[in-house]
């Protein structure tokens, strides 16, 4: 069990630890970045209409980060629904059962720190929470859906437990299966999803990462 004082207590990372990122830190002048998730129960095919088609399958949910140019003023459609980007943004398009959602992520680099970002990538979870267990401290909550936040954290393991607390029968949490928070680097950003793809909650996280540009 990792305690609230090892989550936020010192940094224990070497230099090269310390300078290793898996992505520029800014989108190219004029430009911004873009993922897709496939928040849903099947394998599903976006058309981004400045881009090439993207397929997420249920064993992979999340794509890379995707530098997409000249976004200032520009229409942009992805399945014949208008998203808007801002020039130097990072962004996140979630496709759940109900539609897509645009979520602007907030985006913080910090050599020293790993940044973790949670996700409610659900239609109808009005109150997504984020705890570390057992103990039950809260590491983010009172999430919308569609809604994300992000935190610098120390790199440290531990387990978590996402869920849903409101919207219920009788009141009561969908709560997903714990998983390992682990592998996080220096400089490195992680993002932790609650889906409800077909019937209980699901989380997990990935890594971020951004695609080479062709």
């Amino acid at each position: 069990m990792i305690g609230r004082r090892v989550w936020l207590g010192a940094v224990v990372a070497s230099p090269a630890m310390a300078q290793q990122f898996l992505y520029d830190p800014e989108p190219p002048a004029g430009s911004a970045f873009l993922r897709f998730v496939n928040a849903g129960p099947a394998a599903l095919t976006l058309r981004p209409d400045f881009d090439v088609a993207r397929t997420m399958t249920p064993e992979a949910r999340v794509s890379p980060y995707v530098v997409v140019e000249r976004v200032a003023g520009r229409a942009l459609a992805v399945d014949g629904t208008a998203i808007t980007l801002a020039p130097g943004s990072f962004n996140t398009l979630i496709a759940t059962p109900a539609g897509l959602r645009l979520v602007v992520d907030q985006a913080e680099f910090n050599q020293l720190r790993a940044r973790l970002a949670f996700y409610n990538a659900t239609a109808d979870c009005a109150d997504a929470t984020l705890v570390l267990a057992p103990g039950g401290q809260a590491v983010f909550q009172g999430l919308a859906p569609g809604e994300g936040r992000s935190r610098a954290v120390n790199p440290a393991a531990a387990r978590l437990r996402a869920s849903c607390a409101a919207g219920e029968a009788a009141g009561t949490a969908a709560v997903a299966p714990e998983f390992a928070l682990e592998g996080l680097v220096a400089g490195g950003m992680y993002s932790i999803w609650l889906m409800r793809p077909a019937g209980p909650p699901l989380g997990f996280m990935t890594r971020d990462t951004t695609e080479r540009r062709r």
